[in-house]
């Protein structure tokens, strides 16, 4: 059984009778030593036996979990997220142990997490691309997303955006987008605009974000984002799709590259899923990948795409990196 750090505290507000084991490693203990708790230290082969409801607690929550299926223990609980969560809670009084699976990836940890909890990110279209990039960015704890998009959905929209279902038919995608989007995080602030991006609200759109995901799917926009991105300094992380093929990039990071400057001619676009065709699982690929990058700028983890463009081909699976 789960317990967070937030409900451990309930117990303790409650009076409620229960035993914390903390089993990591002395070195451990002495640095970050459990407040409130009194803990019971044990080893991990050697849990001793509790007759009422005990906590087991490890540096972040994933070794006491194996331990209690393992062993079979009954009255267990393991702390999601583990001491470091529960310091945290003690401290900020915020409750970081959903993220506790990626919370304990070195390149992100606390301080990355807060980096992405204070974020703005706006994406533009909220098709193929839109619709995973929206769903890992909320899920990895993005505290304010922007989603722009002036279509409504239609029926052949169902097989490629997993935000969307048969009931939604005829509805702005946008505000079912919002419904969905704010069941996987309640405290993260989803803000719609349900219009196209163009030369009058182009900039004052993309000026607000720290990030602009391109998820659109016609080249005189993703020019403008790109011009826009590149006027109020926002990096633009690009997505795009042809037949089994797809493209990442990141631009006009730092004043660095861009777009226009991989592509300077805007050539006609004749060539989308409509006319073309598209299997419903490439634009999930590339989408969660243009969410990868964006969650790499926001914390600052490299290397990165930014001023490459990364070609990847599904019949194959394999990729090219460009340096631009």
């Amino acid at each position: 059984m789960i317990i967070t750090p937030e409900k451990l505290n309930q117990w303790l507000d409650m009076g409620k009778s229960f035993t914390a084991v903390d089993i990591r490693p002395n070195e451990m203990i002495k640095e970050l030593p459990l407040s409130k708790l009194n803990p019971v230290i044990a080893d991990i082969n050697s849990i001793p036996i509790i007759n009422n409801d005990y906590v087991l607690i490890c540096q972040f929550g994933i070794v006491t979990e194996g331990v209690i299926y393992e062993k079979e223990l009954k009255n267990a609980y393991s702390l999601l997220g583990g001491a470091q969560a529960w310091d945290e809670f003690q401290l900020e009084k915020e409750d970081y142990s959903r993220w506790s699976r990626q919370t304990v990836l070195s390149e992100i940890g606390l301080e990355g997490q807060k980096k992405l909890i204070k974020a703005k990110v706006v994406i533009v279209g909220m098709g193929g691309l839109g619709c995973p990039a929206a769903q890992s960015l909320m899920a990895a704890g993005v505290g304010h997303l922007k989603i722009v998009d002036g279509d409504k959905v239609e029926l052949s929209n169902l097989h490629r955006q997993p935000l969307y279902s048969s009931e939604d038919v005829d509805r702005m995608k946008v505000e079912v987008a919002k419904d969905k989007l704010e069941r996987l995080n309640r405290d993260a602030v989803v803000e719609v605009s349900d219009l196209y991006l163009n030369e009058e609200n182009g900039f004052g759109i993309i000026n607000q974000a720290d990030i602009v995901i391109d998820a659109t799917d016609n080249i005189p926009t993703r020019v403008l984002i790109d011009r826009f991105s590149k006027e109020s300094g926002t990096p633009m992380v690009y997505g795009g799709l042809f037949l089994y093929e797809g493209q990442i990039g990141v631009f006009n990071v730092n004043g660095g590259k861009g777009y226009t400057d991989l592509f300077p001619v805007s050539r006609p676009n004749k060539d989308n899923c409509s006319s073309t065709g598209m299997l419903g699982m490439l634009p999930g690929i590339i989408g969660n990948m243009q969410a990868l990058e964006t969650i790499k700028l926001i914390v600052g983890i490299k290397p990165n795409l930014a001023g490459k463009l990364l070609m990847y081909d599904g019949m194959n699976h394999s990729t090219q990196t460009i340096m631009l």
